[in-house]
């Protein structure tokens, strides 16, 4: 992949998302949050490839594969007004099916392996395990995208959770009904050290709780002190309602963090 399909990447993922018309105030302020979160998932996937050494034909292609990533995410916000998977579709398959349609690849002039890596990517960006029968190059790049895909939510989350006067938005809460206390299989689940399962949330703390827990699904060093550098976990955590479980939570993805660090 060259730096000339990156550019091209970018200007046809613009063009398909200026084809959606009479969007509402609200629509066009979600439709700008998932642009933005694409190019920076670009951005990030080109840092991180810089610092693991990727060749320059690799690294464009995960910028290409970043910037393509969320495709579906138009589509579903304008058929189900939710950025929620399991209430509506699955946003992963939907991109490969609208970059198939729109023959995207075929306009990048990608090679038969990189269209395999690509939907490879982005069919896997999602799913709560990466998919056992990948190649070796196909798994690098889903476990790259799947990186700095959370490395780009937690700091969209962050920058919301942060700001107290910022307006409601249900497609970051997932409509959830707020609660104090963590349902006890969400903890449970994140005390043992594993990644929280979306179908054992049910509030908006829940919530909070399954991003902290994204650290133990990192696969890059450089990732965990992405996190660590941002401040992302002390975020989440101090937007929650505190109680000895939090405060056990907090501590546990802390340390394993720091530990992973060090490790």
């Amino acid at each position: 992949m060259t730096a000339d399909g990156v550019d091209l990447s970018i200007k046809l993922l613009n063009s398909y998302i200026e084809s959606f018309g009479g969007l509402s105030e609200k629509q066009q302020k979600n439709f700008e949050i998932k642009q933005k979160h694409a190019l920076r998932v670009a951005d990030i996937s080109k840092w991180m490839c810089e610092k693991l050494e990727f060749a320059e034909e690799d690294k464009n292609l995960a910028v290409v594969t970043a910037v393509f990533h969320d495709i579906g995410r138009f589509r579903q916000l304008m058929e189900h007004n939710t950025f929620n998977d399991l209430n509506s579709v699955d946003h992963a398959e939907l991109a490969v099916e609208i970059l198939k349609k729109e023959q995207f690849l075929t306009k990048l002039a990608c090679n038969e392996e990189e269209e395999n890596i690509i939907y490879a990517a982005i069919l896997a960006h999602n799913k709560f395990d990466i998919p056992k029968k990948l190649g070796e190059k196909e798994l690098l790049f889903v476990q790259l995208l799947r990186d700095a895909d959370k490395l780009d939510i937690l700091k969209v989350l962050t920058d919301y959770y942060s700001d107290r006067n910022a307006e409601p938005n249900h497609t970051l809460t997932w409509e959830l009904p707020k609660s104090p206390w963590v349902s006890d299989t969400v903890a449970k689940e994140i005390l043992a050290g594993k990644l929280v399962s979306k179908k054992n949330v049910v509030s908006e703390l829940d919530v909070k709780i399954m991003q902290m827990s994204w650290i133990f699904d990192l696969n890059f060093r450089i990732s965990v002190g992405y996190v660590l550098e941002k401040r992302f976990l002390e975020k989440i955590y101090d937007s929650t309602t505190k109680s000895d479980r939090i405060i056990d939570i907090y501590r546990k993805v802390k340390v394993f963090a720091e530990n992973r660090m060090m490790g």
